[in-house]
């Protein structure tokens, strides 16, 4: 059972959410999300704690509702191109450059849940849930590309497991950690270059290959 919110009818009280939302985003940035008070988001959002638990119950809601967020709005980043009829080999490495943009700008969002997901078995499962909405799109493009002929006897849930992990963990490492400790400086086009080409490798084959 998730950590829950209240969702507001409302353009005040959804601009009331939106600011603790943002406030948050601040305090994760500055404090980490498991050193950040309610009360130093309260303040931060310039709201009583009475407002705060008018929408939340709990600092663990505020990020469940975060982490749903950074979800919806990464899966209407990542359709956009499929949604303008490019070609996979051409969309693909736009929706992986959506994703490494939206990682980079929602940072602050990543590290909470990150480390709640350490600490806290329920948001974990919670987070689980929400994340595989990205694997099973990312099984449909498997599924589409397997009835051209590609990857024949792949299983297509765990391929997609594999590859949003990858994307996920590549992501964090060197966006969040400062990257592994190579002679390399990444920059954008050098990453998402990088990951298509791992990415079209473990699709784009067949067995006469």
């Amino acid at each position: 059972m998730r950590y829950t919110c209240v969702m507001s009818k409302t353009a005040k009280g959804r601009a009331t959410r939106q600011s603790f939302q943002d406030a948050a985003r601040r305090v994760f940035e500055r404090d980490g999300y498991l050193n950040a008070r309610l009360s130093d988001i309260a303040e931060e959002a310039g709201k009583s704690m009475a407002s705060f638990y008018n929408y939340f119950d709990s600092k663990e809601a505020l990020l469940t509702d975060l982490a749903t967020d950074f979800d919806t709005e990464l899966q209407a980043k990542v359709a956009e191109p499929f949604e303008r009829g490019l070609a996979p080999h051409d969309a693909l490495p736009e929706a992986i450059r959506a994703f490494y943009r939206h990682y980079r700008t929602r940072l602050p969002d990543v590290v909470g849940i990150v480390q709640a997901s350490m600490v806290d078995p329920k948001f974990a499962a919670d987070w689980r849930e929400i994340r595989t909405n990205g694997v099973r799109t990312i099984s449909i493009g498997i599924r589409r590309a397997q009835r051209d002929g590609w990857a024949p006897g792949l299983d297509p849930m765990l391929a997609a497991s594999a590859l949003s992990s990858m994307l996920e963990h590549f992501c964090w490492v060197w966006l969040a950690q400062g990257g592994d400790a190579i002679d390399v400086e990444l920059e954008e086009d050098h990453a998402v270059d990088t990951l298509w080409k791992l990415w079209s490798h473990a699709i784009y084959w067949t067995e006469a290959e």
